[in-house]
């Protein structure tokens, strides 16, 4: 039998350092064996499996974009190119921009992008400022959950202030600040001086509009009717009675009427 070419070795030591590899020899188709490998191509589990430069290329990700039931390829990402419109497009650099993708479509049918679906990242919540104070609870009620020791907002000056946020095409984060009205604490010009200095962004309860607080606050449309209202004494309708023909006539008119 006679061996074959593959098994043939060159006994040639390229190592430095003999003692600790005395044996190990050089194959002489070891230039062979590397050129195949690196030609070797083929689709594997995880995708095309291929060398570049004696690396293993990274594999293209499709990027979809899903509407309904149906899926769109509006781009692709590689580890040496980023993200593209299509594969092996020639440019320059690495690009992670979504202007390099396609226009995806949003719910609705359309190419805009929902302004409520840009959440700012670090973003804070708006600080609202309820007045706290016991009375006129239909208007507004202030009250911790027992559970969560947050505040617990009820009313209708509340209830307006949420359907207003509800008509909002986009969600707006914003927490309750309980501030308590009682001549120890502070006033409703006090609460509303707090939306000037930036200490509160809003303010929302049954806080009178007057002109001197107009003056550093803007107050939205009034929710509640404007009117005047007047209080009347009650008289008794008297046109039922059998002397009413004498009602004009005074007493000094009937005591004159008497005398002659």
């Amino acid at each position: 039998m006679v061996p074959q070419e593959s098994s043939s070795v060159n006994g040639e030591n390229h190592h430095r350092n003999t003692s600790q590899f005395p044996v190990i020899k050089v194959s002489k188709i070891g230039k062979m064996i590397l050129n195949g490998l690196l030609k070797t191509k083929f689709k594997g589990l995880s995708g095309d499996f291929s060398l570049v430069r004696g690396q293993l290329r990274s594999s293209a990700f499709e990027i979809i974009n899903v509407i309904n039931n149906k899926e769109k390829v509006i781009g692709y990402w590689t580890l040496e190119k980023g993200l593209s419109r299509k594969l092996g497009k020639a440019k320059k650099g690495k690009s992670m921009s979504k202007y390099e993708l396609k226009p995806p479509i949003w719910p609705g049918n359309t190419k805009d992008i929902p302004r409520g679906w840009t959440t700012p990242v670090g973003g804070n919540k708006l600080r609202i400022g309820v007045p706290d104070k016991p009375g006129f609870e239909a208007y507004l009620k202030v009250e911790q959950d027992p559970y969560t020791k947050e505040p617990t907002v009820t009313g209708f000056s509340y209830d307006v202030f949420e359907e207003g946020f509800a008509l909002l095409p986009f969600a707006v984060p914003h927490k309750l600040i309980p501030f308590p009205i009682d001549p120890n604490a502070g006033t409703y010009n006090k609460l509303l001086y707090h939306v000037k200095n930036q200490k509160f962004d809003a303010a929302v309860g049954d806080i009178t509009i007057l002109a001197n607080r107009s003056q550093y606050v803007d107050f939205t449309l009034p929710y509640l009717q404007s009117d005047v209202s007047m209080v009347v004494k009650i008289k008794e309708d008297d046109r039922n009675n059998m002397l009413i023909f004498l009602k004009p006539l005074s007493w000094d008119l009937w005591l004159t009427t008497g005398v002659a």
